[in-house]
């Protein structure tokens, strides 16, 4: 049944507030391995990607406390202030400070997702939460395309310091615009650390969560890979042109397909995912050759528009009002933890390339087996299962 539930103002608000945080953040995240590079600190750079990664890890579970008791909105933006603080410590040139930034910027970008993704279901309705998820995402990855194209053109003209210094005001607009949401909270008072707990040990709710892992695996493990291989197979001038299809599908496509879930169901639109995953994965194994490379490239790139409307919608999906913060937080965790797994198999062990994505296809591939019997449940079944796992 189609949906004529229009979007509203809150979210579109949300949606315009990120567009300016990640032009900023994803605009200088583009090119911090340079940047690092022209100092001569080039090891700070992966140091530093680690320390974000592990303080958004351990502090997402608390981030949903705070987002609890104190509201998304509230984490929101004290958290886009830290985005900004991040962008000045990398201009100090102090080692120090730039992995103090780097780990206040992980516990920041915990309270920022985890008040996002329940900010988002609260304000819309259970029957658009794909269109509004869809919305969101085409407009985050609006500003940080808009980001690394500006930015670029800015470094090639005043090296690094001047527009770093420019884009660090980007996360603090953005922090003004999220003033004007209203403010949603949790409707009841509730034991915190009892709910952590409870989702963290939940059944269920891990099995679900490997959704989350299993994309952010592959895209944590193969997104460094295949600008070399389109340098290697096509040539310089392509790793532009196909590496932006993971921006520009999304802006085109995630409210599109968002929408499309909330009238068809979130689960066939997950299957699908999975589909297109797997069959870009092999594909990319056979990327010697160039008509494989490019139809990788572009199912990847339509899945990664897919999915992440999806993930955000699902939540709400399968939360209560009650442990939403929490499922939330749970679900970026293990986000987090399939990103630095793969960073971390990419340093240690030195595997071919085509090794590389057959691993990541097995990963996937595991991931849905231990998923499918959650996609065979009804949905109402599967909130309430999870909701006596989380009380």
């Amino acid at each position: 049944m189609k949906s004529n539930i229009s979007i509203n103002r809150n979210i579109k608000l949300l949606s315009l507030g990120f567009l300016l945080i990640f032009l900023g953040f994803n605009g200088v995240q583009q090119y911090v391995t340079l940047y690092f590079s022209d100092l001569g600190l080039a090891e700070v750079g992966f140091q530093s990607l680690i320390l974000i990664y592990l303080f958004f890890t351990l502090f997402d579970p608390l981030s949903a406390v705070f987002v609890s008791k104190h509201g998304a909105k509230r984490g929101m933006i004290v958290a886009s202030v830290f985005y900004s603080a991040f962008i000045l410590a990398l201009l100090s040139g102090s080692t120090i400070l730039i992995y103090l930034g780097s780990s206040l910027l992980g516990i920041a970008a915990s309270l920022l997702w985890t008040g996002q993704n329940s900010y988002l279901i609260r304000a819309s309705d259970k029957r658009s939460y794909g269109a509004s998820s869809g919305l969101f995402n085409s407009f985050q990855s609006l500003g940080s395309t808009i980001g690394v194209f500006i930015l670029g053109f800015l470094i090639s003209i005043y090296l690094f310091k001047i527009p770093f210094l420019v884009f660090a005001v980007f996360p603090l607009l953005g922090a003004i615009l999220l003033f004007g949401l209203k403010d949603f909270r949790a409707e009841q008072k509730v034991n915190h650390f009892r709910l952590i707990r409870k989702s963290i040990t939940s059944k269920t709710a891990l099995r679900l969560s490997s959704v989350w892992f299993a994309v952010n695996f592959v895209f944590g493990l193969v997104i460094g890979i295949i600008p070399l291989q389109i340098k290697g197979v096509l040539g310089l001038y392509y790793v532009g042109i196909l590496s932006s299809l993971f921006y520009i599908l999304p802006i085109l496509l995630s409210y599109f397909f968002g929408k499309l879930s909330d009238e068809k169901g979130r689960k066939k639109m997950i299957v699908i995912s999975y589909l297109l995953l797997t069959a870009g994965l092999i594909s990319l194994s056979l990327s010697s050759q160039a008509l494989f490379l490019v139809l990788g490239i572009l199912l990847l790139a339509l899945n990664w528009a897919i999915i992440k409307p999806i993930t955000m919608a699902l939540v709400g999906d399968v939360a209560t009002k009650t442990n939403l913060e929490f499922l939330t937080a749970l679900f970026w965790m293990v986000q987090n933890i399939g990103v630095v797994s793969a960073l971390i198999l990419s340093q240690v062990f030195e595997l071919e390339v085509t090794t590389l994505y057959l691993v990541s296809a097995f990963v996937v591939i595991l991931s849905f087996v231990i998923l499918l019997p959650l996609i065979r449940m009804d949905t109402e079944r599967l909130r309430d299962k999870i909701s006596k796992e989380v009380r």
